[in-house]
């Protein structure tokens, strides 16, 4: 299993401000040709609805795989995150099983609103 470095993990961070996002925790895994991102948002009140995008770059900068975070509890949370059911430390994931996978060197996580 590899562990993707924070170093290899980019925000926007005047993005994630816009949406009222304070902090976000990323810990991203690569085992095979599986990529795993899990994490939570910290935020007092987000101020609209978005979803979260994945980036994943290779050794060049070329984009490699996209990605929108994943919804969970047999779908009763989708990838939607709303200001009504978003509550602080909010969780989210993305999975993703690619042969891309292997070669990505870098993975940028941002908010997109709707």
């Amino acid at each position: 299993m590899f562990k993707y470095t924070s170093r290899m993990i980019e925000r926007d961070f005047e993005l994630e401000r816009d949406f009222g996002i304070s902090e976000l925790k990323i810990y991203a895994y690569r085992y095979d040709d599986s990529l795993r991102v899990i994490g939570s948002i910290k935020s007092s009140r987000i101020k609209e609805a978005f979803t979260l995008a994945l980036v994943a770059y290779d050794t060049n900068g070329d984009i490699v795989l996209t990605d929108e975070n994943d919804s969970y509890g047999s779908g009763i949370v989708t990838s939607r995150i709303s200001p009504k059911t978003f509550f602080d430390d909010f969780p989210f994931s993305f999975s993703c099983w690619e042969s891309q996978v292997p070669k990505i060197s870098k993975i940028k996580i941002y908010p997109v609103g709707d």
